[in-house]
C-alpha cells in the first residue's frame, strides 16, 4: 500500500499529526510526502503532480484537502485541524481510531464530479468545489453575460458569480445562498455575489451543458479563482467556459451517508 500525506502550508501542528501516524503504520506502507510534509519532518518529499497512491491524507482544513484533489491521484482522507472542516472526514481526536480502520479496510470512496475550466480555450485546473468569477476591486461590481450552451441565459450586475459543484454547493455558494445538491446528482449551481437586482436567484443546471460567462463593458478586469488554490485575471475580452470533467474527486468516508456528514457540519456545529 502506498499513503501519500499533504499539510497545510506552514503548519508544523499538521506535520506533528503525520508523524504519529507513521508511527503506528506498519512497516510494509511505502510513504509519500508532500514539499510541507517533507520539510518539517526532515525527509524526502515528492511534487504534488507526482503523488499517486492508494490512500492520500490531507491534514488541515477545506483548502488542504483541495489541493490535495488537484494533481496529484488517489482517494483523499481528510484530517480537520482548522474550523468547520466540511470536506475533511476526521477530528484530530479520531485520528489513531480512523487509521486503524483504513488499515482494515473499514471505509468507502465516494466520488463526486470535478468541473474543466477553460479560458479562452485554454484549459486551467479542474474543480472539485467551485469556480469564482470576482471583481478585482473593492467595491466595484462586474457585468456579467451567462450563457447555458448556445442559448443566453442572463445579464446580470454583482460582484461575482459562482459555479459550484454538488460538494461545493456546500461551501461558498451555500454562504451565497446557493441551495445543497446531493452529492451524487449531476449538476452545477450557479449563484451571484451580491448581485444588484434583487430578483436574481441561484439556478441548478443539468451536467449535460456548459456554462459561458463573459463579462461586459470597460474596465472589467477580475480574476477566476478554482477551489482558492489558482487564480486567473481576465477582463471583458475573455470567455470563460464551465463544464463537467470526465475524472473525479474522490472521498474516504466512514460515514453511511452524505446525510450524516451535513447533520454533522452544517447543522450540529453550526445550529446548536
Amino acid at each position: 500500500m502506498k499513503m501519500a500525506f499533504i499539510i497545510r502550508k506552514g503548519c508544523p501542528r499538521c506535520a506533528k499529526v503525520v508523524s504519529r501516524i507513521t508511527e503506528i503504520l506498519p512497516d510494509n506502507v511505502e510513504k509519500i510526502y508532500d514539499r510541507e510534509a517533507a520539510k518539517f519532518l526532515g525527509t524526502k518529499s515528492t511534487d504534488l503532480e507526482n503523488i499517486k497512491a492508494d490512500i492520500i491524507i490531507a491534514v488541515g482544513g477545506d483548502g488542504t484537502v483541495l489541493r490535495a484533489l488537484q494533481l496529484p491521484q488517489g482517494p483523499v482522507l481528510g484530517i480537520n485541524m482548522g474550523g468547520l472542516g466540511f470536506l475533511s472526514e476526521v477530528e484530530i481526536g479520531d485520528v489513531e481510531k480512523s487509521i486503524y480502520k483504513l488499515l482494515r479496510g473499514e471505509y468507502k470512496i465516494e466520488k463526486t464530479m470535478k468541473l474543466k475550466v477553460s479560458i479562452n480555450g485554454m484549459e486551467t485546473l479542474e474543480c472539485a468545489n467551485e469556480v469564482v468569477v470576482h471583481t478585482s476591486k473593492i467595491a466595484k461590481i462586474r457585468k456579467f453575460r451567462v450563457y447555458v450552451g448556445d442559448s443566453f441565459f442572463d445579464s446580470t450586475s454583482a460582484d461575482g458569480i459562482i459555479v459550484a459543484t454538488p460538494i461545493g454547493s456546500t461551501s461558498y455558494s451555500f454562504s451565497a445562498g446557493g441551495p445543497i445538491i446531493f452529492p451524487t446528482l449531476e449538476a452545477m449551481v450557479v449563484t451571484y455575489l451580491a448581485p444588484f437586482r434583487s430578483r436574481v436567484r441561484p439556478v441548478v443546471i443539468p451536467a449535460n451543458e456548459i456554462v459561458r460567462i463573459k463579462l461586459s463593458g470597460n474596465e472589467q478586469d477580475s480574476v477566476v479563482i478554482i477551489d482558492g488554490q489558482g487564480e486567473y485575471p481576465v477582463d471583458s475580452r475573455d470567455e470563460i467556459l464551465i463544464s463537467v470533467s470526465k475524472n473525479k474527486a474522490e472521498f474516504i468516508t466512514f460515514r453511511n451517508s452524505f446525510y450524516d456528514r451535513m447533520r454533522e457540519k452544517l447543522i450540529k456545529n453550526v445550529v446548536n
